[in-house]
């Protein structure tokens, strides 16, 4: 990281395969998804404790959780894009990194590219294998110093109107979604300023969408607490809902005895839900009732009941949200683009 940290594009010119390098290192760093950075992180560090590790073949074999939580998690934290758990987001429970794997994750260029770079360290051996290496974090470093010089649009909210802030928001959730984690934080958000004087409590909101409920031990993506028990849970997603997900929930609420609290998936029901049957916006499903909510109607709802003040800290929050370096370029440009106009 400090080798590259001083270096500059030409220093890595003299990597026999420089050109096709820097097209795999776009396609890998350039992606929202960071799961396959991690991976790519993760596979080095492994190389590192043991110069015998085979990443590509039995990737779990360095034990790559304890790696990158306890280890390149804090490292990167604040200065890199990452999560908590990133390289197993996308290979969990996978020991073989090729095309197979690739083609079964999205983006696909990105898990292809992860995948390559891999192969060219692993090929690679001495000064060549050094520079590859310090290419990765030169690049990596690269792509985090734009994301923190973005400029982040913060509105005026008295220039907005609650309808306005409405459709800017709405627009924002369905367009530039980041895998699910900028509608969670908006409705997590909106939650927390209707119930912020409320005796219930909104959790969740903050945890890596790329979990499921079941492994990271939560009852759903945001829930209200009463008395330290949840008491109604919700679902966010702007993606189609199949019944994997729904016995994903059942799952999970199970294994939290709160199989008796209602859930409220908040999702594009225009969309979302038309392979469930779902009739007049509810569903009993393997003996569990599920409602459904369309999204855009529900931020509109909420925003309703908000005064100046809270509207005041909503922007805020919003806006330091987008501003954070975890968020891709592309969410932060399409932030800037629907609320500079």
């Amino acid at each position: 990281m400090n080798i590259s940290n001083n270096a500059n594009e030409k220093d890595f010119t003299f990597l026999p395969e420089y050109k096709k390098l820097s097209t795999t290192l776009q396609a890998l760093i350039d992606a929202s998804a960071k799961g396959f950075r991690g991976i790519v992180a993760t596979a080095i560090t492994g190389k590192y404790l043991d110069p015998d590790y085979d990443p590509l073949n039995n990737f779990y074999s360095c034990n790559p959780r304890s790696i990158f939580e306890q280890g390149i998690f804090y490292a990167f934290q604040g200065k890199i894009p990452c999560g908590k758990s990133d390289p197993l987001n996308v290979a969990k429970n996978i020991n073989v990194l090729d095309e197979a794997w690739a083609s079964g994750r999205r983006p696909q260029s990105a898990a292809q590219a992860a995948v390559d770079y891999i192969r060219c360290i692993e090929k690679s051996a001495g000064e060549e294998q050094e520079g590859i290496i310090n290419f990765f974090f030169f690049r990596l470093q690269q792509y985090a110093k734009n994301i923190a010089h973005k400029v982040i649009l913060l509105p005026e909210e008295r220039d907005l109107s609650h309808q306005e802030l409405v459709g800017k928001l709405t627009r924002l959730v369905l367009e530039y979604p980041e895998y699910g984690a900028v509608p969670q934080f908006v409705v997590f958000t909106l939650l927390k300023k209707i119930y912020k004087n409320s005796t219930l409590i909104v959790k969740g909101g903050g945890d890596s969408v790329f979990e499921t409920n079941t492994t990271s031990k939560k009852p759903a993506d945001i829930w209200l607490v009463k008395h330290n028990r949840p008491v109604s849970l919700f679902e966010i997603t702007v993606k189609k809902i199949n019944k994997k997900r729904l016995d994903d929930c059942i799952q999970s609420v199970s294994a939290m005895d709160v199989f008796s609290s209602p859930i409220h998936f908040i999702c594009r029901t225009k969309f979302d839900i038309a392979e469930l049957g779902v009739i007049n916006g509810s569903l009993n499903y393997n003996g569990k009732q599920f409602n459904f909510i369309d999204i855009c109607s529900f931020i509109e709802s909420l925003i309703s009941l908000l005064d100046d003040e809270l509207i005041k800290e909503l922007t805020q929050e919003l806006h330091d949200f987008i501003n954070h370096i975890e968020r891709s370029i592309k969410t932060k440009d399409g932030w800037n683009l629907i609320f500079a106009t």
